[in-house]
């Protein structure tokens, strides 16, 4: 079998390489499932060949778990690295090494340390250097394998230094937008006369969400629909394109500007991909093609949690439309990955899903009394259970710190960085709201995370 793939990305965010690692084995997958003629059922030849190549490409994530997040020039950063499996989440007893480094603001290298791993973790410190200025810093980690792959798997941290002998220097004022507003059509792209979930993201100049409102009008400016932002900037709204028409979003500012942003262009052909909840159990995946000249032609999805594939299906469009029925207990904790690949096995769509882990550990602490004074003695009791309340024993580190105006609460945990922010583009703001109780607001502030950071054209 001879074929040849070309792929174009566009995407918010710098390209991830693994996303092309990623596509080169689903590639190699593709092409099993062509040549044994699958059915919707995941094949056996499939899942080993996707096991082998992951075999051939482990990677690693790396956590900091630092005492905190602002610091004055002369103090210590103290901090516990973990490393683990990418895939599985567990301790990689791989490198042996890691380096920890601060950059500042135009990315160069301030300071920098090595610190030795066993078992997959390690502790060190970086003293800060009374020559760094007040400031904004970045603070990052990776081992030597890791560079192997894109910058983008590197663990990274803001900092806040304060210097009160050198403070920040005088900085050329750039002109930047002070709104960005930008849409995500659900599956990559908009087709002609195929309705289409489309995802809005609106955030001011310092990346903050912001809750807004706004119209979608046409060419001849005709209010097509209203949309709305929700949780952190972020929203979605249903458009059915209309051959030879475009589409502007128009935001009212108060007291500002109207903020006025073009619609991605529609094609004339091409395949849209729905994801939703068809039940409790299930997740319903419809694929979707403008007109019937494709009808009777295999496409194939596959779905894969950090590079371990989960499955495999096959099925024939009728009537413009397909869809799959996938149980949810199939997919891997965490975000999955679900590709369609067309007739001649390329990826024409991508939709990512989020999947929340369901046993965790639970951490309990308790002290030997309600108050203390100033230098009395503190006595911390901490249990371990499993979500059965069976204890367990694990690794952990603590930080203890004051909390005031200057010292914020730390959005990062090694949950929330491991589940969701190492596998996404951009900033995520407040992570730990995604995880802090299991609303239905909760859920759908998730989803349209998935639609707009985990979005891809191809």
């Amino acid at each position: 079998m001879k074929c040849i793939l070309t792929v174009n990305f566009t995407k918010q965010g710098p390209l991830k390489r693994k996303l092309v690692n990623v596509l080169m084995g689903l590639l190699v997958a593709v092409f099993l499932v062509a040549q044994t003629k699958a059915q919707n059922q995941p094949n056996e030849a499939v899942l080993k060949q996707f096991e082998n190549y992951r075999q051939t490409t482990i990677q690693e994530k790396i956590y900091l778990h630092t005492d905190k997040t602002f610091y004055l020039a002369g103090e210590l950063c103290w901090f516990k690295i973990y490393n683990v499996d990418a895939v599985v989440h567990k301790p990689l007893d791989f490198s042996k090494l890691a380096y920890v480094e601060i950059l500042d603001r135009d990315n160069r290298s301030v300071l920098q340390t090595k610190v030795a791993l066993k078992n997959g973790d390690g502790n060190g410190s970086l003293q800060l250097p009374f020559t760094l200025i007040s400031g904004r810093y970045k603070l990052r980690a990776y081992t030597n394998w890791m560079k192997n792959f894109s910058a983008d798997y590197f663990f990274e941290k803001t900092l806040t230094i304060v210097n009160s002998r050198k403070p920040a220097e005088d900085t050329i004022i750039q002109t930047k937008k002070k709104y960005d507003l930008q849409f995500f059509p659900e599956g990559g792209n908009l087709v002609n006369k195929v309705e289409s979930k489309v995802a809005v993201r609106m955030v001011d100049k310092n990346g903050k969400g912001i809750n807004t409102s706004g119209v979608i009008i046409n060419a001849a400016n005709d209010t097509i629909l209203r949309f709305k932002t929700e949780k952190f900037g972020i929203g979605h709204f249903i458009l059915k394109p209309e051959p030879s028409q475009t589409y502007r979003a128009l935001v009212a500012i108060p007291h500002e500007e109207t903020v006025s942003v073009q619609l991605p262009e529609a094609y004339k052909n091409g395949y849209v991909m729905q994801l939703a909840n068809h039940d409790a159990e299930q997740l319903k995946v419809t694929v979707k093609i403008a007109g019937n000249d494709f009808d009777f032609n295999p496409v194939y999805l596959f779905a894969h949690t950090r590079n371990s594939i989960k499955l495999a299906l096959a099925g024939k469009l009728q009537n413009g439309t397909l869809v799959f029925l996938i149980a949810k207990d199939k997919l891997g904790e965490g975000i999955t990955h679900f590709t369609l690949f067309d007739t001649d096995n390329h990826p024409v769509c991508e939709r990512l899903y989020f999947k929340y882990p369901e046993k965790q550990l639970q951490v309990k602490m308790t002290t030997d009394s309600a108050g203390y004074g100033i230098r009395n003695k503190v006595n911390v009791n901490i249990s371990i259970t499993d979500s059965n309340g069976d204890p367990k024993k694990s690794k952990m580190s603590m930080a203890v710190y004051l909390t005031d105006s200057l010292q914020p609460k730390d959005e990062m945990d090694i949950g929330n960085y491991l589940w969701l922010t190492s596998d996404l583009t951009g900033t995520i703001e407040s992570p730990q709201y995604y995880f802090s109780n299991n609303t239905p607001e909760v859920r759908e502030a998730m989803d349209n995370l998935m639609l707009t950071h985990g979005w891809r054209r191809f």
